[in-house]
């Protein structure tokens, strides 16, 4: 008896261990930023988007993919050198390592600032330190950026000086932490409400609005609110034409239209409108409607 309930308590842990993973959240990759501040050099950017990363996993339900898995795969591709990666250089990383979107940065500001008076031999001084990142989130499908924002953060640290002798420093390390940090965490706020998804689809090209169906004065579209199609919304209907091509390459050169008539939406529904004759004959399966 003994023995079959370590068995069936075995078989619980294993089917437990063996499930995957299911993430709620988009699959994302953060390349290295850019550094254009004048402190730090490459590695400051490196170590924003390192922040970023932890702060990611640790604050949102995105599939954050592993950073030093990333890099290896850009040096090994040659690509994005120096954190300088373009909306089209992050689409081709993204379906080589299999996400749906690329976060690119880049760090604008990282330094500090110094302020301070006093007087019979006492001098108080106040160091700020500040940081600001940029970041876009790019669609790996469009090579289209979907989100664009900056984050800043701030950090005083107070000195006081006798006669000239101590409370000074030159650079507190912890403290421009303490500011890239603060920008940080501004920008994870601002990506945790961000829908990717809702505008991945809104900046999908989208097609022709085509009659699907004509019976008499009654006319059903393919397309619907998710086009931008409102009731009440006149349309032109026009038929395709002629293609002319250049007799030496075959390519097309202009494609001509002819104009049926328009039409009164009436009802428009998610992914399809219905509509009525306002003008014109002759409507076919197949006509595209305009604005």
């Amino acid at each position: 008896m003994r023995l079959k309930h370590w068995g069936i308590w075995l078989a619980t842990i294993f089917c437990i261990t063996a499930t995957p993973l299911s993430w709620a959240g988009p699959r994302i990759a953060v390349v290295d930023f850019e550094n254009k501040s004048q402190h730090g050099g490459w590695r400051v950017g490196r170590g924003a988007a390192d922040m970023l990363t932890t702060e990611l996993v640790k604050g949102t339900d995105y599939d954050i993919f592993e950073r030093d898995r990333l890099t290896s795969i850009m040096e090994e591709q040659n690509l994005g050198s120096s954190g300088r990666v373009d909306p089209a250089t992050a689409a081709k990383i993204g379906k080589i390592i299999g996400v749906q979107y690329i976060v690119t940065g880049s760090v604008t500001e990282y330094g500090q600032s110094q302020a301070g008076g006093g007087g019979g031999g006492v001098h108080v001084g106040k160091k700020g330190y500040h940081a600001t990142v940029d970041v876009r989130v790019v669609d790996v499908n469009s090579s289209r950026i979907l989100f664009a924002d900056t984050g800043s953060g701030h950090k005083s640290s107070m000195n006081v000086r006798v006669f000239g002798f101590g409370g000074g420093e030159s650079w507190n390390e912890k403290s421009a932490t303490e500011a890239m940090r603060g920008a940080i965490g501004e920008l994870v706020t601002k990506l945790d409400n961000a829908d990717f998804a809702t505008k991945a689809a809104a900046a999908k090209p989208a097609g022709p609005v085509l009659l699907a169906d004509v019976a008499g004065n009654d006319i059903i579209l393919n397309a619907g609110s998710g086009a931008g199609l409102k009731s009440g919304q006149t349309l032109d209907v026009k038929r395709k034409g002629r293609e002319i091509k250049d007799p030496a390459t075959g390519a097309v050169l202009k494609v001509t239209y002819k104009t049926v008539g328009t039409i009164k939406l009436t009802n428009v529904e998610a992914s399809y409108a219905e509509a009525t004759v306002a003008s014109g004959s002759d409507f076919k399966v197949g006509d595209i409607a305009e604005p």
